[in-house]
């Protein structure tokens, strides 16, 4: 047996309590800080969502990650890590009651990530994709092995959790995810820049955004600004906001008690026709229809 997959079935004794066997995706919240485990036991569609900085493994399955025009084929041994808050597309492709999918999600404590990183040599800085593949062999999957073993030793907890997860940021950090996850501890860099205006569309999806200002602000040239922003976050800086537009109006609806037209103007559409146009085409359904669905759930 290779040493990925040995490294892959001790993460599964570790995480089997926290399994669940229902027919969606759930994903479980475990004693240890920031660690989930995600189980289903059929495939899913593909379903839009927000990264967060994070570290991400699969244990049995396979599921897909779109990033922009990047996509990720993740299966039993691979893993991802991303460096900070942007939209996605995942979609389980294979599980079973049988053979159920299970990942485990981490995610990171930027902070000691940070100081993990400026204690190490510096490297030169690359453009690159905020989400990057690998795989669980070799030092990163024996780190992890060790920070997710702590789950069976609850007692070890308080004194050994941060030891082992700086140790999993020091191979992260010198692996092929490393120059993904060095975006989040660079403070003057032009990746720290792209996050800034990332960040700023981010909280301000619903305001007009006048990209020469956006650039302006995070101090690059206009041409530089748009070439980096897609190469780091996959999408161009207006695809980039439409997503976030659609994902905060998936959260709204899913909450009910709103017209979609005033959702469509509350997060920044002029037009609720294109509105519901948009959304039809990223999320497979109009609006009315999940909107409806949300008003039908029992209030407990």
């Amino acid at each position: 047996m290779s040493e990925m997959m040995l490294a892959v079935d001790r993460l599964l004794e570790s995480v089997r309590p926290f399994i669940t066997r229902l027919p969606g995706a759930y994903g479980v919240e475990t004693p240890l800080p920031r660690l989930k485990v995600w189980s289903s036991t059929r495939p899913t569609p593909p379903v839009p969502a927000m990264f967060k900085p994070m570290f991400y493994g699969v244990l049995q399955g396979e599921k897909a990650l779109t990033v922009g025009g990047n996509r990720f084929t993740l299966a039993a041994g691979q893993c991802a890590a991303t460096s900070f808050g942007m939209p996605f597309v995942g979609q389980i492709d294979t599980a079973s009651p049988t053979a159920p999918y299970v990942a485990i999600e981490l995610d990171l404590d930027v902070d000691l990530l940070t100081d993990v990183m400026l204690d190490l040599p510096k490297v030169e800085e690359r453009w690159v994709c905020s989400a990057a593949g690998g795989d669980l062999g070799g030092s990163v999957g024996e780190a992890f092995t060790r920070y997710v073993g702590l789950l069976g030793a609850p007692d070890d907890h308080a004194f050994l959790a941060r030891h082992h997860e700086i140790e999993l940021y020091y191979r992260l950090l010198q692996s092929s995810m490393g120059e993904t996850l060095r975006q989040l501890g660079r403070r003057d860099s032009r990746s720290r820049q792209i996050k800034l205006a990332a960040d700023w569309i981010c909280t301000n999806a619903e305001k007009p955004m006048i990209i020469p200002e956006l650039a302006a602000m995070v101090g690059m040239s206009l041409t530089s600004f748009h070439r980096h922003f897609k190469a780091v976050t996959g999408y161009s800086p207006l695809a980039f906001q439409r997503r976030i537009r659609l994902l905060e109006a998936r959260r709204m609806l899913a909450a009910g008690g709103d017209s979609v037209s005033r959702i469509a103007y509350a997060v920044g559409y002029l037009s609720p026709s294109q509105f519901s146009r948009e959304y039809k085409s990223l999320f497979g359904v109009p609006p009315a229809a999940d909107l409806t669905r949300a008003e039908r759930l029992p209030v407990t």
